[in-house]
């Protein structure tokens, strides 16, 4: 389940023939575009434009408890949004008064348009979220869900709704193919209707499509809600589930008198704990496999944070570990990874609206490079891409009403953080910076000094 009541600090282990530090320089983020409400991914469309995700504040429609919120209700609204940033610097909002949900009066933890990505040939597909129980969607999942079991630790922290209370937003948790000129949208395949049947992970019936990439004639999604990540075919024939699997840690990790609520995860015999994995962000690598970083659940261990790598066999290993919270990662051309982490503090039951994130590089050695440090105006950061100028664009402060921003991230930290305790992980890396340079680039075309230069606040 996407849980986003954050706890965050960095915890990492050191093997001293494999650290060290450089000398750091000052880093600067150059705001691109700003206003976004609880702003998710950010792409690039094949004429250079730059496109972020505006998931919304909700509005005054029905609600539902949501593990996204520690169970504090998201209502439904009409408030979602595609930024568009031309190349020229103009920008203009897309697909307006698109359904969203988000926690009420604050506007915060919002849940509709998440991503959005392009094919090789130009084409868009859009990605929306949910953050819930999907038989709470629509009339049509509520009779779906009458007919399919919920697992009872379900039923006492967030049951379903009634049938005149349901959230009436059909179009959220599904992946379209989306003319961007027209608004008309097609769907691909419907998450909700997914998890309520197969429950991939076979443990909550929740649904949370939170990050999107394309790669050849396939779809890969990371469902935050549904600890999944999925690979579906762009014309809808054929899609495939992968659970991702929960983290075992011991209870001795928790907090001093941290009270467990139900039914977040599985208390197991020697005092261990089992947590939900909550994947966030998912990249195609060098190699051609598919790479997923994951946030985990409550109660978000510092230092927990695994990347998976999926091959074609279709079975996550742990490639690398180590992490704090992983938003999202991504690959440029010549292999190095860019892992991006939503906070470095930790904050159980805090405010989330302003956690010191950073962002980490990894190269096919497997040396780690904190690029952007915790405090260098990093907060709550949600999404990355790469430009077609070949800069890392992140989308920045993810969490509240008008907050969010798209930098772009200059003068570049060269300040190397210690290597977790994962020599597999580091191997399989140097392995993978062996291979040919394909990456997840989220997409393309030319983006010239004018966006720079003339971009205004949305």
């Amino acid at each position: 389940m996407k849980l986003k009541s954050f706890a965050l600090t960095s915890l990492t282990f050191c093997f001293t023939a494999i650290c060290g530090t450089l000398s750091a320089q000052a880093v600067s983020l150059k705001p691109i575009v700003e206003g976004v409400s609880n702003a998710r991914g950010v792409s690039f469309g094949p004429d250079g434009s730059l496109y972020v995700a505006e998931p919304g504040i909700g509005g005054n429609g029905n609600c539902q408890p949501s593990p996204s919120t520690l169970f504090q209700p998201i209502c439904a609204g009409n408030t979602s949004s595609l930024v568009k940033v031309s190349p020229d610097g103009t920008t203009q909002r897309l697909l307006n008064n698109f359904e969203s949900l988000a926690e009420q009066p604050t506007g915060n933890q919002g849940a509709g348009i998440e991503d959005v990505e392009f094919d090789s040939k130009g084409n868009a597909y859009l990605l929306t979220g949910y953050a819930g129980y999907p038989g709470n969607r629509d009339s049509e999942t509520f009779k779906l869900g009458t007919q399919s079991p919920i697992p009872q630790n379900q039923l006492g922290s967030f049951p379903p709704s009634t049938a005149d209370k349901v959230l009436n937003t059909p179009l959220l948790a599904q992946l379209y193919k989306v003319d961007l000129k027209t608004g008309a949208i097609k769907s691909i395949f419907d998450f909700a209707k997914n998890e309520i049947t197969k429950n991939p992970d076979k443990g909550d019936v929740v649904t949370n499509p939170y990050d999107l990439t394309i790669n050849g004639d396939n779809a890969y999604v990371v469902d935050g809600g549904g600890n999944a990540a999925y690979k579906i075919k762009l014309d809808g024939s054929k899609s495939e589930a992968i659970a991702i699997p929960k983290t075992i840690i011991s209870n001795s990790a928790l907090p001093p008198g941290l009270k467990l609520p139900p039914g977040l995860l599985d208390e197991l015999p020697g005092g261990k704990i089992a947590i939900q994995a909550v994947p966030t962000g998912g990249a195609i690598g060098p190699d051609g496999a598919l790479y997923v970083g994951e946030y985990t659940g409550f109660p978000y261990p510092a230092g927990k944070s695994q990347i998976f790598r999926i091959g074609k066999d279709m079975k996550p290993e742990v490639f690398l570990n180590g992490f704090t919270h992983i938003t999202d990662l991504t690959f440029d051309q010549k292999g190095d990874l860019f892992v991006l982490q939503f906070s470095d503090k930790s904050q159980l039951g805090g405010d989330i609206t302003d956690l010191p994130g950073s962002l980490i590089e990894v190269a096919p050695d497997g040396t780690r490079t904190t690029l952007v440090a915790a405090g260098q105006g990093l907060d709550s950061a949600d999404g990355i891409a790469i430009g077609p100028d070949g800069k890392i664009y992140i989308t920045n402060q993810g969490v509240g009403k008008g907050r969010g921003e798209v930098v772009r991230v200059d003068g570049i930290v060269t300040k190397v953080v210690p290597e977790p305790g994962s020599i597999v992980g580091l191997l399989a890396l140097a392995g993978v910076g062996a291979t040919a340079a394909r990456a997840k680039r989220k997409r393309q075309g030319k983006l010239g000094e004018e966006l720079l230069a003339k971009a205004e606040t949305v």
